[in-house]
């Protein structure tokens, strides 16, 4: 053989980090004649979103606190907010449910396959103040101010307020870990996850 490897494709010698190196160099050589040929405007505009620094997104608790009814076909109705951080939290998303005695967001559960439309959520409740109780995977757990509670994929969860006159208030963290249409917002009978 004079130069290349056996099935004649890359010259002896060249390792795969030269050969990464190398099409990476082809990239971005592309990347810059695509933007040339997309004209000195456009070119800008693409070149400024590239190199756009991040900055920070501050939500509030008080805007934008809804009445939702049936959480996960819960009992009665709750308060939630929806924290958007203009979509960049994906695939983390942040809510917070209020909910007053005796209501409760309902049992459900989620698959990575999202089988039954509820999402490919991780979920992480945090009670903010009062008390309740989780049922997950068919076990009674009590909760209370400063619990934090994970519940992975395929644990059926859902939590209540069991206290006969205060709220209970939950920050819940989900993240989507499958590949369907990324969360966007409560459905019409359903908040969070």
């Amino acid at each position: 053989m004079t130069g290349s490897d056996e099935v004649g494709n890359a010259p002896v010698g060249l390792s795969r980090r030269r050969a990464l190196a190398a099409a990476g160099v082809c990239f971005a050589m592309a990347s810059q004649k695509a933007l040339a040929a997309m004209g000195s405007q456009a070119a800008k505009d693409a070149s400024r979103a590239m190199s756009r620094k991040p900055t920070f997104t501050k939500d509030c608790e008080a805007d934008g606190m809804v009445e939702i009814a049936g959480i996960h076909q819960g009992k009665g109705s709750g308060r939630a907010k929806i924290f958007r951080f203009a979509g960049e939290s994906a695939p983390a998303y942040f809510m917070i449910y209020d909910l007053p005695p005796g209501a409760s967001e309902g049992v459900h559960v989620h698959f990575l396959d999202n089988r039954n439309k509820e999402g490919s959520f991780d979920e992480y409740y945090y009670v903010i103040s009062g008390q309740g109780q989780m049922t997950i995977d068919g076990e009674i757990v009590a909760v209370t101010k400063g619990d934090h509670v994970h519940t992975p994929l395929e644990v059926s969860h859902g939590v209540e307020n069991t206290h006969a006159t205060e709220p209970l208030r939950i920050f819940l963290t989900f993240i989507q870990r499958g590949d369907e249409i990324p969360w966007m917002g409560p459905r019409s009978q359903a908040a969070g996850s």
